[in-house]
């Protein structure tokens, strides 16, 4: 009895664990992957910029001359996690259209939906080409050169405090394409955080729609892979 129990149990779960479903799941699960580790690197990169709001704080860590090696480490960090957030971000984007191209061949209403929205929020979307081609600078070029500004705001004698990249060296690179315009129209340094965030903001939204959008699509598949987990365990 107990063996014919088994044998059932095993039918079963072979049945679930192989299912039309559970790749579908298992798919969209990857993406959200994908997008969590962009989510934590941006997440790791503010957290590590987000003190220099204080100023005077980053005067008294950073531009003393007895805290040189502080700077040196801030600038260090803000390199290594900047890599990891531009890298993620491609990886996000490539992963998100091998995902797409799966799930939904080119006779899928989606795949047409999906494609106006991609173009319309993103393709043409000059920060996120810049941020692509930031990409390609610090990956296969070189990694920026940052600098921390404090600077005084106009009459009122408060002070703010940036880490930002040197775009003039940014500009000897010949190979931004389309990029170019924009990072000619930045007559000071790029703020790190600033860049990041708005980047950040814009493919948020983004994936937000993706996944409220595939939660629609895929509601029976769900609904079906539901039924079949509580078929197992009872």
């Amino acid at each position: 009895m107990g063996e014919s129990y088994q044998t059932e149990f095993g039918r079963r779960l072979d049945i679930f664990e192989q299912s039309k479903e559970m790749e579908i799941y298992q798919t969209l699960q990857a993406m959200q992957s994908s997008f969590q580790v962009f989510e934590g690197n941006f997440a790791e990169l503010v957290k590590l910029l987000e003190p220099l709001e204080d100023p005077r704080k980053s005067l008294l860590n950073y531009a003393a001359p007895d805290k040189s090696e502080n700077l040196d480490h801030l600038i260090t960090e803000t390199k290594r996690l900047l890599h990891n957030f531009l890298a993620s971000a491609k990886s996000l984007v490539d992963h998100t259209r091998v995902i797409v191209n799966r799930l939904y061949p080119e006779d899928h209403e989606f795949r047409s939906e999906y494609q106006r929205k991609l173009n319309q929020d993103l393709a043409s979307n000059v920060l996120q080409k810049f941020v692509q081609n930031l990409r390609n600078y610090t990956q296969h070029y070189t990694l920026p050169v940052l600098a921390l500004q404090i600077t005084f705001l106009g009459e009122s004698n408060h002070l703010n405090s940036t880490l930002r990249i040197d775009v003039e060296i940014l500009k000897q690179w010949d190979k931004w394409g389309s990029s170019k315009a924009y990072l000619d129209s930045l007559k000071e340094g790029l703020p790190i955080i600033a860049l990041a965030s708005r980047y950040y903001i814009l493919i948020q939204d983004f994936y937000i729609w993706l996944s409220e959008r595939q939660s629609e699509i895929h509601q029976v598949d769900f609904e079906n892979l539901d039924k079949m987990q509580q078929e197992l365990i009872t």
